[in-house]
């Protein structure tokens, strides 16, 4: 199947390794245009040598106007923009009562840059009638979870925010979320010290509990993530707008 990406121009944020430096890759190979971009502009040089990418280019979305800026040098660098992958740090885990204090640093992570990089990316994707609007998220945004209790919060305000952005920009471009389940990347890896630590666990135990609790028996991999999200960014998904699509092995059992 054509997906019809070749020469497409794509912006994925997130780049430089895990979930987004895949789908970055995955759509290099289906011959779009990418830039790659990475809180470090050296990490998103080795993205861009490793992958075939076109551009790097280095954006902190925690710091206001850095994906504003990213979005207009990718502009820039391709004459224009189609498609534009939005993935963003998370925040501090835990319930709601144990994170006192960290709730302006998880808006900043998670929900500000969304709305800056998508306001700024809306006039170009609309441009051709055919853009694309992806946003990585995470199972927090359909199932409740105490351990990612402000990711609930401040992802689905990106939720709520791409619903509305799907009717704002249709019918010249569509606009989806994905909802991200367990991945084996260095980012899960992270969270399960993280969950052990706090616990008195181990890393291991952690990942246990997480594959047995995964219809499918078994993490997913990035490269099976970038297939779905690719997919998205195609022209054979031009009828796909407003949903929130779950890659997540059937972990997620509310309906």
């Amino acid at each position: 199947m054509d997906l019809e990406l070749r020469d497409r121009r794509a912006l994925v944020f997130g780049s430089s390794s895990g979930l987004g430096r895949a789908v970055a890759a995955a759509l290099v190979r289906e011959g779009a245009r990418v830039a790659v971009v990475s809180r470090s502009l050296d990490r998103a040089r080795v993205a861009l040598d490793e992958i075939g990418a076109d551009v790097a280019l280095r954006a902190d979305l925690t710091v206001d106007g850095d994906g504003a800026t990213a979005v207009g040098a990718a502009a820039s660098a391709f004459g224009g923009l189609d498609i534009c992958v939005i993935n963003t740090g998370g925040g501090q885990p835990g319930p709601i009562l144990s994170t006192d204090g960290a709730d302006d640093a998880a808006y900043r992570s998670m929900l500000r840059p969304v709305l800056e990089v998508s306001r700024a990316a809306a006039p170009y994707v609309t441009a051709d009638g055919a853009g694309r609007l992806v946003y990585l998220t995470s199972r927090s945004v359909v199932e409740a979870s105490p351990d990612l209790a402000l990711s609930s919060v401040f992802r689905s305000g990106v939720h709520a925010a791409a619903r509305s952005l799907a009717i704002e920009l249709a019918p010249r471009a569509t606009v989806n979320v994905v909802v991200t389940g367990q991945f084996d990347t260095p980012a899960l890896g992270r969270f399960e010290a993280a969950r052990a630590a706090a616990t008195g666990s181990t890393p291991e135990h952690v990942r246990d509990e997480h594959i047995e609790a995964i219809p499918m028996g078994r993490l997913g991999t990035a490269a099976e993530f970038a297939d779905v999200v690719t997919f998205l960014c195609s022209a054979r998904a031009g009828y796909v707008t407003g949903t929130a699509l779950r890659i997540d092995g059937g972990a997620i059992r509310g309906f």
